[in-house]
């Protein structure tokens, strides 16, 4: 009976979409263009991808690589739970006599 170790995967930092281009080749152009562009503003540790659409254009994606990004905490004030009920103490003022 051996109990497995399940191995924490650190998830990146999401794509961001770049460029939709009609051809592979113009992709790979673009993929050059913008690692030209990172390589002059001192931007290291970025990943591209081309992914192949449906509709048969190529999608240019990239992102900073997860293994140098920063991570940031998150305050828990976006949960439902955690918010006040924002009525409660208001009075309706142009009501009064």
């Amino acid at each position: 009976m051996k109990k497995e170790q399940k191995e924490e995967v650190k998830l990146g930092s999401k794509w961001t979409n770049d460029h939709m281009c009609t051809t592979y080749e113009e992709a790979i152009d673009r993929l050059a263009k913008l690692n030209t562009i990172w390589t002059n503003d001192k931007q290291d540790h970025m990943q591209t991808k081309i992914r192949r659409r449906a509709n048969g254009k190529f999608l240019v994606k990239y992102r900073k690589d997860p293994v140098f990004a920063k991570e940031t905490k998150k305050n828990g004030r976006s949960n439902r739970k955690n918010k006040g009920n924002t009525k409660k103490g208001k009075a309706n003022i142009g009501t009064s006599v």
